[in-house]
Protein backbone atom coordinates (compact mmCIF):
# COMPACT_ATOMS: atom_id res chain seq x y z
CA UNK A 1 0.00 0.00 0.00
CA UNK A 2 2.77 2.58 1.17
CA UNK A 3 4.68 1.55 -2.64
CA UNK A 4 1.68 2.63 -4.21
CA UNK A 5 1.56 5.49 -2.69
CA UNK A 6 4.97 6.09 -3.11
CA UNK A 7 4.55 5.59 -6.79
CA UNK A 8 1.52 7.79 -7.13
CA UNK A 9 3.16 10.48 -5.39
CA UNK A 10 6.44 10.36 -7.07
CA UNK A 11 4.11 10.33 -10.75
CA UNK A 12 2.25 13.88 -9.40
CA UNK A 13 5.26 15.32 -8.35
CA UNK A 14 6.30 14.66 -11.77
CA UNK A 15 3.09 16.12 -13.94
CA UNK A 16 3.04 18.74 -11.68
CA UNK A 17 7.03 19.64 -12.91
CA UNK A 18 6.71 19.63 -16.26
CA UNK A 19 3.37 21.44 -16.15
CA UNK A 20 4.80 24.91 -14.06
CA UNK A 21 8.30 24.21 -15.93
CA UNK A 22 6.20 24.70 -19.35
CA UNK A 23 3.91 27.28 -17.81
CA UNK A 24 6.20 29.22 -16.71
CA UNK A 25 8.93 28.92 -19.43
CA UNK A 26 11.46 26.70 -17.85
CA UNK A 27 11.06 23.41 -19.77
CA UNK A 28 13.37 22.69 -22.35
CA UNK A 29 12.15 23.68 -25.98
CA UNK A 30 11.87 21.48 -29.02
CA UNK A 31 14.16 22.09 -31.33
CA UNK A 32 12.46 23.30 -34.69
CA UNK A 33 14.81 22.00 -37.38
CA UNK A 34 13.94 23.27 -41.41
CA UNK A 35 15.47 21.69 -44.11
CA UNK A 36 16.86 24.04 -46.62
CA UNK A 37 17.85 23.55 -50.39
CA UNK A 38 19.28 26.38 -52.58
CA UNK A 39 18.82 26.92 -56.58
CA UNK A 40 22.80 26.85 -56.42
CA UNK A 41 25.71 24.60 -55.43
CA UNK A 42 27.88 25.38 -52.35
CA UNK A 43 30.25 26.64 -55.04
CA UNK A 44 28.32 29.26 -56.70
CA UNK A 45 28.43 33.03 -55.59
CA UNK A 46 25.04 33.13 -55.01
CA UNK A 47 25.07 30.88 -52.45
CA UNK A 48 27.27 33.40 -50.69
CA UNK A 49 24.08 35.05 -49.92
CA UNK A 50 22.04 32.24 -48.16
CA UNK A 51 25.47 31.66 -46.12
CA UNK A 52 25.19 34.94 -45.23
CA UNK A 53 21.17 34.62 -43.57
CA UNK A 54 22.41 31.40 -42.05
CA UNK A 55 25.74 32.15 -40.16
CA UNK A 56 23.31 35.72 -38.65
CA UNK A 57 20.46 33.15 -37.75
CA UNK A 58 22.71 30.64 -35.82
CA UNK A 59 24.37 33.78 -34.05
CA UNK A 60 21.03 34.97 -33.06
CA UNK A 61 19.53 31.50 -31.81
CA UNK A 62 23.08 30.78 -29.97
CA UNK A 63 22.33 34.39 -28.12
CA UNK A 64 18.51 34.16 -27.35
CA UNK A 65 17.30 30.79 -27.74
CA UNK A 66 20.09 28.01 -27.46
CA UNK A 67 18.95 24.37 -29.06
CA UNK A 68 15.84 25.71 -30.11
CA UNK A 69 15.93 26.27 -34.45
CA UNK A 70 18.26 24.88 -36.57
CA UNK A 71 18.73 25.46 -40.48
CA UNK A 72 19.23 22.08 -42.35
CA UNK A 73 21.37 22.54 -45.13
CA UNK A 74 20.58 19.15 -47.72
CA UNK A 75 22.02 20.54 -51.21
CA UNK A 76 21.99 22.18 -54.24
CA UNK A 77 20.51 21.05 -57.48
CA UNK A 78 22.44 18.08 -56.89
CA UNK A 79 19.67 17.21 -54.07
CA UNK A 80 16.57 18.64 -55.78
CA UNK A 81 16.81 19.30 -59.24
CA UNK A 82 16.14 23.47 -59.19
CA UNK A 83 12.77 23.53 -61.39
CA UNK A 84 11.28 21.40 -59.26
CA UNK A 85 12.61 23.13 -55.71
CA UNK A 86 9.86 25.42 -55.16
CA UNK A 87 7.29 22.71 -55.73
CA UNK A 88 9.17 20.77 -53.13
CA UNK A 89 8.89 23.54 -51.00
CA UNK A 90 4.74 23.78 -51.55
CA UNK A 91 4.48 20.15 -51.10
CA UNK A 92 6.90 20.28 -47.66
CA UNK A 93 8.98 17.96 -48.76
CA UNK A 94 11.96 20.78 -47.95
CA UNK A 95 10.87 23.82 -45.59
CA UNK A 96 12.97 26.48 -46.87
CA UNK A 97 14.53 27.20 -50.69
CA UNK A 98 16.43 30.08 -51.75
CA UNK A 99 16.39 30.29 -55.52
CA UNK A 100 15.47 33.30 -58.33
CA UNK A 101 11.94 34.15 -59.48
CA UNK A 102 12.64 32.64 -62.54
CA UNK A 103 12.35 29.19 -61.21
CA UNK A 104 8.55 29.67 -60.55
CA UNK A 105 7.22 32.57 -62.57
CA UNK A 106 4.38 29.32 -64.15
CA UNK A 107 2.94 29.19 -60.56
CA UNK A 108 3.37 32.81 -59.81
CA UNK A 109 3.92 35.27 -62.55
CA UNK A 110 3.90 38.07 -60.67
CA UNK A 111 7.14 37.56 -58.95
CA UNK A 112 8.52 38.70 -62.24
CA UNK A 113 8.22 42.12 -61.17
CA UNK A 114 11.25 42.27 -58.62
CA UNK A 115 13.53 41.88 -61.27
CA UNK A 116 12.50 45.27 -62.78
CA UNK A 117 12.33 47.03 -59.65
CA UNK A 118 15.17 50.03 -58.57
CA UNK A 119 15.03 49.81 -55.17
CA UNK A 120 16.95 47.81 -52.70
CA UNK A 121 15.49 45.32 -50.58
CA UNK A 122 15.38 47.70 -47.94
CA UNK A 123 13.97 49.93 -49.79
CA UNK A 124 11.01 47.38 -51.46
CA UNK A 125 10.20 46.65 -47.23
CA UNK A 126 9.26 50.52 -46.68
CA UNK A 127 7.39 50.82 -49.59
CA UNK A 128 4.82 48.42 -49.39
CA UNK A 129 6.26 45.71 -51.76
CA UNK A 130 7.68 43.59 -49.26
CA UNK A 131 4.34 43.39 -47.50
CA UNK A 132 2.38 43.10 -51.26
CA UNK A 133 4.60 40.16 -52.16
CA UNK A 134 4.27 38.23 -49.25
CA UNK A 135 0.52 38.51 -49.67
CA UNK A 136 0.57 37.34 -53.15
CA UNK A 137 2.81 34.35 -52.37
CA UNK A 138 1.06 33.09 -49.42
CA UNK A 139 -2.30 33.41 -51.16
CA UNK A 140 -1.42 31.95 -54.71
CA UNK A 141 1.18 29.30 -53.57
CA UNK A 142 0.83 28.63 -49.73
CA UNK A 143 4.51 29.82 -49.01
CA UNK A 144 6.23 32.73 -46.77
CA UNK A 145 8.37 35.32 -48.69
CA UNK A 146 10.99 35.56 -45.83
CA UNK A 147 12.88 37.94 -48.03
CA UNK A 148 14.69 39.07 -50.94
CA UNK A 149 18.59 37.98 -50.63
CA UNK A 150 19.08 39.43 -54.18
CA UNK A 151 22.76 40.58 -54.43
CA UNK A 152 22.48 44.02 -55.26
CA UNK A 153 24.22 43.81 -58.68
CA UNK A 154 22.72 43.92 -62.13
CA UNK A 155 22.48 41.27 -64.99
CA UNK A 156 25.10 41.54 -67.75
CA UNK A 157 25.24 40.09 -71.37
CA UNK A 158 28.23 38.11 -72.17
CA UNK A 159 29.44 37.39 -75.66
CA UNK A 160 31.94 35.58 -77.91
CA UNK A 161 30.90 37.72 -80.76
CA UNK A 162 31.24 41.51 -80.78
CA UNK A 163 28.14 44.05 -81.55
CA UNK A 164 28.38 47.79 -81.95
CA UNK A 165 24.48 48.26 -80.81
CA UNK A 166 21.54 47.49 -79.24
CA UNK A 167 20.97 44.66 -81.80
CA UNK A 168 21.16 41.34 -81.25
CA UNK A 169 19.79 40.16 -84.61
CA UNK A 170 21.10 36.92 -85.19
CA UNK A 171 22.92 36.12 -82.15
CA UNK A 172 22.01 32.76 -80.31
CA UNK A 173 21.54 34.17 -76.51
CA UNK A 174 20.85 31.63 -73.39
CA UNK A 175 18.44 32.74 -71.39
CA UNK A 176 16.09 31.70 -68.61
CA UNK A 177 12.77 33.12 -68.14
CA UNK A 178 14.61 35.94 -66.26
CA UNK A 179 15.74 37.92 -69.48
CA UNK A 180 14.08 36.18 -72.39
CA UNK A 181 11.66 39.30 -72.97
CA UNK A 182 14.83 41.18 -72.88
CA UNK A 183 16.99 39.56 -74.96
CA UNK A 184 13.48 38.97 -77.92
CA UNK A 185 13.28 42.79 -77.69
CA UNK A 186 16.59 43.00 -78.76
CA UNK A 187 16.63 41.41 -81.16
CA UNK A 188 18.30 38.03 -80.40
CA UNK A 189 17.61 34.15 -80.57
CA UNK A 190 16.78 33.15 -77.12
CA UNK A 191 18.13 29.44 -76.02
CA UNK A 192 16.73 28.45 -72.55
CA UNK A 193 19.18 25.77 -71.16
CA UNK A 194 19.89 25.54 -67.52
CA UNK A 195 23.18 26.67 -66.20
CA UNK A 196 24.81 23.13 -66.07
CA UNK A 197 24.73 23.17 -70.05
CA UNK A 198 26.01 26.25 -70.55
CA UNK A 199 29.60 25.58 -70.87
CA UNK A 200 29.20 22.83 -73.58
CA UNK A 201 26.58 25.44 -75.48
CA UNK A 202 29.69 27.78 -75.69
CA UNK A 203 32.11 25.34 -76.48
CA UNK A 204 30.46 23.76 -78.93
CA UNK A 205 28.79 27.43 -80.73
CA UNK A 206 25.37 26.23 -79.84
CA UNK A 207 25.15 29.88 -78.07
CA UNK A 208 26.43 32.88 -78.71
CA UNK A 209 26.44 34.35 -75.59
CA UNK A 210 24.01 34.75 -72.34
CA UNK A 211 23.09 36.73 -69.14
CA UNK A 212 24.51 36.74 -65.86
CA UNK A 213 25.01 38.61 -63.03
CA UNK A 214 28.22 40.72 -62.11
CA UNK A 215 29.83 38.19 -60.35
CA UNK A 216 29.69 34.97 -60.49
CA UNK A 217 30.79 33.59 -64.26
CA UNK A 218 34.09 32.27 -63.44
CA UNK A 219 32.67 29.80 -60.74
CA UNK A 220 31.22 27.67 -64.11
CA UNK A 221 33.88 28.32 -66.19
CA UNK A 222 32.18 30.41 -68.40
CA UNK A 223 35.20 33.23 -69.03
CA UNK A 224 37.05 30.71 -70.87
CA UNK A 225 34.81 30.86 -73.85
CA UNK A 226 33.72 34.43 -73.45
CA UNK A 227 35.67 37.36 -75.31
CA UNK A 228 32.80 40.11 -74.31
CA UNK A 229 30.91 42.19 -71.31
CA UNK A 230 28.67 44.76 -72.12
CA UNK A 231 27.48 47.65 -70.65
CA UNK A 232 24.97 48.48 -69.35
CA UNK A 233 24.03 46.29 -66.70
CA UNK A 234 20.19 45.70 -66.84
CA UNK A 235 17.16 44.65 -64.13
CA UNK A 236 17.97 43.83 -60.58
CA UNK A 237 19.23 40.01 -59.53
CA UNK A 238 15.81 38.79 -57.71
CA UNK A 239 16.81 35.80 -55.92
CA UNK A 240 13.74 35.33 -52.76
CA UNK A 241 14.11 33.36 -50.10
CA UNK A 242 10.92 31.15 -49.38
CA UNK A 243 9.42 29.26 -46.37
CA UNK A 244 6.46 26.74 -46.66
CA UNK A 245 3.68 29.01 -45.14
CA UNK A 246 2.12 26.03 -43.15
CA UNK A 247 5.52 25.19 -41.50
CA UNK A 248 6.04 29.24 -40.79
CA UNK A 249 2.27 29.53 -39.08
CA UNK A 250 3.60 26.60 -36.76
CA UNK A 251 6.68 27.85 -35.46
CA UNK A 252 6.61 29.79 -32.24
CA UNK A 253 6.29 33.72 -32.77
CA UNK A 254 9.70 34.48 -30.94
CA UNK A 255 11.64 32.42 -33.80
CA UNK A 256 9.73 33.81 -36.70
CA UNK A 257 10.29 37.39 -35.06
CA UNK A 258 14.51 36.02 -35.10
CA UNK A 259 13.94 34.87 -38.62
CA UNK A 260 12.79 38.10 -40.12
CA UNK A 261 15.20 39.72 -38.24
CA UNK A 262 18.13 37.85 -39.23
CA UNK A 263 16.43 38.21 -43.21
CA UNK A 264 16.33 41.98 -42.84
CA UNK A 265 19.85 42.89 -41.72
CA UNK A 266 20.89 39.49 -44.15
CA UNK A 267 19.52 41.97 -46.99
CA UNK A 268 21.38 44.57 -46.14
CA UNK A 269 24.55 42.74 -45.53
CA UNK A 270 24.16 41.02 -48.76
CA UNK A 271 23.83 44.00 -50.96
CA UNK A 272 27.31 45.76 -49.50
CA UNK A 273 28.86 42.53 -49.88
CA UNK A 274 28.26 41.62 -53.66
CA UNK A 275 28.90 45.30 -54.27
CA UNK A 276 32.28 45.17 -53.50
CA UNK A 277 32.29 41.37 -55.27
CA UNK A 278 31.54 43.36 -58.57
CA UNK A 279 33.60 45.86 -58.02
CA UNK A 280 36.29 42.63 -57.18
CA UNK A 281 34.81 40.65 -60.61
CA UNK A 282 35.68 43.27 -63.72
CA UNK A 283 39.13 43.30 -63.05
CA UNK A 284 39.54 40.04 -62.59
CA UNK A 285 37.76 39.16 -66.24
CA UNK A 286 39.79 41.74 -68.03
CA UNK A 287 42.98 39.59 -66.64
CA UNK A 288 40.98 36.65 -68.44
CA UNK A 289 41.34 38.65 -71.68
CA UNK A 290 37.64 39.45 -71.52
CA UNK A 291 36.83 43.22 -73.24
CA UNK A 292 34.43 45.80 -72.09
CA UNK A 293 31.82 46.69 -74.88
CA UNK A 294 30.71 49.88 -73.94
CA UNK A 295 28.03 51.08 -75.79
CA UNK A 296 27.62 54.44 -77.10
CA UNK A 297 25.09 56.38 -74.72
CA UNK A 298 22.43 56.44 -77.29
CA UNK A 299 22.37 52.62 -77.12
CA UNK A 300 22.70 52.21 -73.90
CA UNK A 301 19.51 54.15 -73.46
CA UNK A 302 17.88 52.00 -76.20
CA UNK A 303 19.24 48.93 -74.33
CA UNK A 304 17.49 49.80 -71.77
CA UNK A 305 14.47 50.89 -72.27
CA UNK A 306 13.82 47.87 -74.47
CA UNK A 307 14.65 45.32 -71.99
CA UNK A 308 12.34 47.58 -69.53
CA UNK A 309 9.86 48.12 -71.28
CA UNK A 310 9.05 44.73 -72.32
CA UNK A 311 9.69 42.67 -69.19
CA UNK A 312 6.60 45.55 -67.65
CA UNK A 313 4.88 44.71 -71.01
CA UNK A 314 5.39 40.87 -70.05
CA UNK A 315 4.15 41.21 -66.54
CA UNK A 316 0.93 43.37 -67.03
CA UNK A 317 -0.66 41.24 -70.02
CA UNK A 318 -0.08 38.52 -67.70
CA UNK A 319 -1.22 39.99 -64.45
CA UNK A 320 -2.59 43.68 -65.37
CA UNK A 321 -4.37 44.58 -61.83
CA UNK A 322 -1.25 43.31 -59.45
CA UNK A 323 1.31 44.50 -61.66
CA UNK A 324 0.27 47.53 -62.06
CA UNK A 325 0.19 47.92 -57.92
CA UNK A 326 3.80 46.17 -58.17
CA UNK A 327 5.11 48.94 -60.86
CA UNK A 328 4.18 51.65 -58.13
CA UNK A 329 5.66 49.99 -54.85
CA UNK A 330 8.98 49.06 -57.03
CA UNK A 331 9.43 52.27 -58.83
CA UNK A 332 11.50 55.12 -56.65
CA UNK A 333 9.55 58.12 -56.35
Amino acid sequence: MKRRLGFKFSVLVFVLTTVLLTQYGLAKAETVTLKAVTAWPKTASEYKAFATFTELAEQMVARKYPGELKIQYIGGPEAVKTPDQVQALQRGMVDMVFTTTAYYLSVLPEVDAIKLSNLTPSEERASGAWAYLNELHEKKVGIYYLARLGLGTKFHLYLKKPIKSADLKGLNIRVSPMYLQAIKGLGGNPVVIPPTEVYVALERNVVDGYCWPAVGIRDWGWQKHTKYVVDPGFYNVPNPLLVNLKIWNQMPQKLRDLLTEAAIEAEKRVVAAFDELSRQERPMLLKEGIQVIDLAPAEKEKFLKVAYEEGWKDLLNKSPQAGAKLKELLTKK
